[in-house]
């Protein structure tokens, strides 16, 4: 029984010891802003006139998709015609293996032509790549949230879509000098957004800024909180609880 008793007192030390420091670090109001966790701006890999740019504001990219492509036509013919050399080229060596199965063709000649071959799959693989180039995708999935250019217009290695990654969503928040050390990576969070979207969403803190800014006396923490479905918009203000300190 007094074992018992004695379980039972530490059990609700440490609970309260927990609850007391989850309730230091939810001391007084931790303001946030909810952002995308990416951001880019895409730009081409080499110059050119647009000829496709369907994608506009609002509109949803999948990582790998085309989202935008150059005029092609150049290239297009130079990677048919090197791909036609390569044919030829393969035709040429197998007319020719007979006769040097038989000793009418020399070693020398046989190479030259296996040459001419192997040197026309290398061109048909470089038309092919400056091909690939006039296509830009996007590394993310996303939302664009501008556009830059449109087709017919001229790019060159200014970026011409902007497209963000709202899952997840991340939110800076900045923390007194004093709670640095109590809050790690992976630690649970709940966010609470401003408006209509006020109710709890669980998420983690995603980065804590291993630098104290000495002037103001705050570091910076990042929490990261899953959107799958996009319910949440970015740019909403917020405020975060951390969970229960669990011992």
């Amino acid at each position: 029984m007094r074992f018992l008793f004695t379980f039972l007192v530490t059990l609700i030390a440490t609970s309260a010891t927990a609850y007391a420091e989850t309730e230091f670090l939810n001391e007084g109001q931790l303001s946030c802003l909810l952002e995308p966790s990416k951001e880019i701006e895409l730009s081409s890999e080499v110059a050119g006139v647009i000829s496709k740019l369907s994608l506009g504001r609002g509109d949803q990219v999948k990582k790998g998709q085309v989202v935008m492509s150059l005029s092609s036509k150049v290239e297009r013919a130079a990677l048919a015609t090197s791909r036609a050399r390569v044919e030829f080229a393969k035709r040429k060596v197998k007319r020719n293996e007979v006769l040097y199965k038989k000793g009418l063709l020399s070693d020398h000649e046989r190479d030259e032509m296996l040459t001419e071959q192997r040197l026309a799959e290398l061109t048909a693989s470089e038309a092919y790549v400056r091909l690939k180039q006039r296509e830009t995708k996007s590394p993310i999935s996303g939302v664009v949230v501008e556009r830059f250019l449109d087709p017919g217009e001229l790019v060159d290695d200014e970026p011409f879509i902007k497209i963000v990654s709202l899952d997840p969503l991340q939110a800076e928040v900045v923390m007194r000098a004093q709670y640095y050390g109590q809050v790690e990576k992976g630690m649970g969070v709940t966010l609470f957004p401003e408006g209509r979207f006020n109710k709890p969403y669980e998420g983690k803190v995603h980065r804590v800024d291993p630098l104290i800014d000495a002037a103001s006396g705050t570091f910076a923490i990042r929490v990261e909180v899953p959107n799958k479905d996009q319910q949440l918009p970015a740019g909403l203000k917020c405020r975060i609880e951390f969970a229960p300190v669990s011992e």
